[in-house]
């Protein structure tokens, strides 16, 4: 079974913006998931490495690693969690899919959206 977190929905937050990180907290732990954010891409690789959570929310263009660095250190690792690669880089579909990141999001972006997005990432983890 891929799943180990049964009854616990973790997601690490990584996003450079204070403003972004914290509203996608908000919004995230209005739906039920514990949060744990990261300021940068150093950090989102440390704390998922000490957490492991089911969902990565993943910035590309953050400061000491980029979105793209954090998801190939967590592949070479072979950590396998679900991530949403969200960016306003203009070409994020084709950047993410060259990562092998199947979920993404321009900013800005709709909130019924990102949750869209967070639930079909997380129901592929379940199967």
């Amino acid at each position: 079974m891929k799943y180990e977190n049964a009854g616990k929905r973790r997601v690490v937050v990584a996003d450079d913006e204070e403003g972004n990180r914290l509203f996608l907290t908000f919004v995230l732990e209005q739906e039920g998931w514990e949060v744990s954010e990261a300021r940068d891409g150093k950090e989102a690789l440390e704390k998922v490495l000490k957490l492991r959570p089911d969902l990565l929310i993943l910035d590309y263009q953050m400061p000491k690693l980029t979105g793209g660095e954090v998801y190939q250190h967590l592949q070479l690792h072979e950590i396998k969690l679900e991530v949403v690669l969200i960016s306003s880089y203009t070409e994020l579909e084709k950047l993410a899919l060259s990562l092998g990141i199947v979920y993404y999001l321009n900013k800005p972006f709709e909130i019924t959206d990102f949750l869209k997005t967070i639930n079909s990432a997380y129901e592929r983890l379940l199967c």
